[in-house]
């Protein structure tokens, strides 16, 4: 994880085309589907060159598919150049969500280095320090991951569940692995075990919490009803107004289309928190993240968002008084 990727190069639209249709014929013709590539922005495609053949290739989605908060960047794994996996980052702050796949014909072998390594390339181009896995990829309600083994696959590379019952399961079951090593997890304890999420913490001392982004769209849905009932564009309008208000902006005057849409995307969450309690720099702060997350590459928003001095604590803060 400390070895940085040997270069990383923002690809030409020619060659952000080509790596998209490569990456959605791996996907076509193993009857699977992935939303950053189905809505692939080939203006934000970036090549990672690992060294000793291997690389990854982040792709962006265009704006309209963009979501309010996390950018989200499907992975190509190229070894040689031969499409060998295939994965899916939400990012939100130094938080990344994953989905890792490699292919039927490549598992075993070097799947553990390659996950490693797409980590570091996460960590380098994106600043990431925090990452989870979701029950789906270990297991819950897909067959699959509990027969490749997915929970222990991940486990023994360090990722471990937060939840304390599942963590006390955990090491139980590790206890009876060291004891008998021909030992084999049955199903109903796999089961039980991908109910949770898995973590693995760059800072282990200080483990990064995931931002409630179900709960604070409906927060944000339920204040938009509060604000003008049925008319949802009203109650848009109205967030967005106040958001304004709240950063010193008179109008969107210089936003391109695909910022106002930002902005206007966006203002229902953001105004669920007490931005009138921030200093005024955090305040008008706060116009230079949005205008990124409409702008050419989601990579300038993921840095502008990690630079924001108050954004993804006040967050944080929300979603434990939420919590309480």
């Amino acid at each position: 994880m400390a070895r940085a990727p040997r270069s990383v190069r923002r690809m030409s639209v020619r060659d952000g085309e080509a790596i998209v249709n490569l990456a959605r014929g791996v996907m076509v013709t193993r009857s699977r589907s992935l939303e950053a590539f189905s809505f692939a922005d080939a203006r934000d495609a970036w090549l990672i060159d690992d060294g000793d053949g291997l690389a990854f290739a982040f792709v962006g989605v265009i704006p309209p598919r963009r979501h309010a908060l996390a950018s989200y960047y499907g992975g190509l794994t190229l070894r040689n150049g031969v499409p060998i996996g295939y994965g899916q980052s939400d990012i939100v702050g130094r938080s990344a969500a994953l989905s890792f796949n490699t292919c039927n014909t490549f598992r075993g072998g070097e799947a553990a280095f390659t996950f490693a390594r797409w980590l570091a390339a996460l960590r380098h181009v994106f600043g990431t320090t925090s990452f989870s896995l979701d029950p789906y990829q270990l297991g819950k309600g897909n067959d699959e991951g509990l027969e490749s083994g997915a929970w222990w696959f991940y486990s023994k590379l360090g990722l471990r569940p937060r939840d304390a019952a599942t963590l006390r399961l955990a090491r139980e079951e590790q206890a009876r692995v060291q004891r008998s090593p021909r030992h084999r997890t049955r199903p109903a304890t796999l089961r039980r075990l991908a109910e949770r999420h898995l973590f693995f913490d760059l800072e282990p001392a200080q483990p990064h919490p995931l931002v409630p982004l179900g709960a604070l769209g409906l927060c944000a849905g339920a204040a938009l009803s509060a604000r003008a009932g049925s008319d949802r564009e009203r109650a848009v309008d109205e967030a967005s107004a106040e958001l304004l208000r709240h950063c010193g902006q008179a109008s969107l005057r210089g936003f391109s289309p695909d910022q106002r849409e930002a902005w206007r995307r966006v203002a229902p969450i953001l105004t669920l928190l007490d931005l009138g309690a921030w200093c005024e720099d955090e305040r008008r702060a706060l116009v230079d993240v949005i205008r990124a997350k409409g702008g050419r590459s989601e990579r300038d928003y993921v840095a502008r968002y990690l630079a924001h001095p108050k954004l993804d604590a006040a967050l944080l803060q929300w979603a434990r008084a939420q919590a309480d």
